[in-house]
C-alpha cells in the first residue's frame, strides 16, 4: 500500500523482476498498470494476469473509495483529477517511466483521463468496456445519454432513500438483468459497502467534457474491447471512441457482458497479450 500526504493508495505489484531499483526507467521489464472499475479491486485482474508472459512487471491499484484506496472526493469536489492522481502516485512508485495502462469500466475512463492529462507517460492503452458516458452526448445521441443519466440519478435517489441493494441497479444496467443476483454473496456485500463511492463515480463521469477531438490527440496504440452482449450505452460509447482514437484496434468478445475480464479472462488475456507484444516493440 502507498500513502500520499493525506490518503492511502492501493498498490499491489506482481510479475517480472525489475533490473533496476524500484522499476526505474530503463528496466528490461515493461510496466503494465491495471486499473479496475467501480465496485472492484486489483483482484479482478488476476485471471488475466496469470495468463500473461512473465516478463511484464504488473501493478494494480484501486480507484477512490475501493480496495485500500481512501476516497479524496466529496460531493462538492468531484473532479476526475482525484482518480488520475491515484495513477500518478502508482506510476511514481514504479519509477515514472513509460507504462502500459489497462482499464476496465470506470477504470478505463480514468485511464483515458490520465492519458489526456499527460501527467503519466502512457505507452499504450488497453480498455475493456471503458465507459466515458458523456461521449454518447458528444456524438449526438441525446436520447440514449438522457436515458443513462436518468438511470444514474434514480440509482442515487434509491441509495439515499435507503434501498439496500441500490448497487444492483448499476450492476444490472451494465451487466444485464440479474447480474447482481448471480454474484457471490461476498461480492454483493462489497458492492453494498461501496455504493457511496459509486454515487460519486457517476457524478464524476457526468462532468467529463472530453470529446472526439480530445481523444483524437491520443497517438499511442489503443486496444478497445467490449463484450458481445454489451448494452446500448456501451456499444455507443465504444463506437464513438473507435471513430475518435487515431491508433485503435477494436475487438468484441463473443457471448461476454460487461464483466468480461472475469467471465472471459482467457479471451481477454489473449487479446491483451497480443496487443502488448506489438505495443512494446
Amino acid at each position: 500500500m502507498q500513502t500520499d500526504r493525506h490518503h492511502k493508495i492501493d498498490f499491489q505489484e506482481y510479475g517480472g523482476k525489475p533490473d533496476g531499483v524500484n522499476g526505474v526507467a530503463g528496466s528490461a521489464h515493461p510496466v503494465v498498470m491495471f486499473v479496475p472499475g467501480s465496485y472492484s479491486t486489483p483482484a479482478a485482474w488476476r485471471g488475466i494476469q496469470k495468463r500473461l508472459p512473465p516478463q511484464y512487471r504488473m501493478v494494480g491499484t484501486s480507484l477512490c473509495g475501493y480496495g485500500a484506496t481512501t476516497d479524496s472526493r466529496s460531493v462538492g469536489d468531484l473532479d476526475i483529477d482525484h482518480e488520475v492522481r491515484v495513477l500518478e502516485h502508482v506510476a511514481a512508485r514504479m519509477g515514472n517511466g513509460p507504462l502500459h495502462l489497462v482499464g476496465h469500466s470506470f477504470g478505463g475512463t480514468v485511464a483515458l483521463a490520465a492519458a489526456l492529462s499527460r501527467t503519466v507517460e502512457v505507452s499504450s492503452l488497453a480498455l475493456f468496456e471503458a465507459n466515458p458516458v458523456t461521449m454518447i452526448r458528444a456524438v449526438g445521441n441525446i436520447d440514449l445519454f438522457e436515458e443513462t443519466r436518468r438511470m444514474s440519478q434514480d440509482f442515487e435517489a434509491a441509495h439515499r432513500a435507503g434501498e439496500p441493494d441500490a448497487a444492483s441497479r448499476i450492476i444490472d444496467f451494465w451487466g444485464g438483468t440479474d447480474s447482481f443476483a448471480a454474484m457471490p454473496l461476498s461480492v454483493q456485500d462489497y458492492c453494498r459497502s461501496t455504493t457511496d463511492a459509486n454515487v460519486l463515480d457517476w457524478r464524476t463521469v457526468m462532468t467529463l467534457d472530453a470529446g472526439p477531438a480530445d481523444y483524437a490527440r491520443l497517438a499511442m496504440p489503443v486496444l478497445l474491447v467490449r463484450g458481445g452482449l454489451a448494452n446500448p450505452a456501451m456499444v455507443a460509447i465504444t463506437d464513438a471512441l473507435a471513430t475518435s482514437l487515431p491508433n485503435v484496434t477494436t475487438a468484441v468478445v463473443a457471448n461476454a457482458g460487461h464483466f468480461l475480464i472475469t467471465s472471459h479472462a482467457a479471451e481477454c488475456a489473449d487479446l491483451l497479450r497480443d496487443f502488448l507484444a506489438h505495443a512494446s516493440l
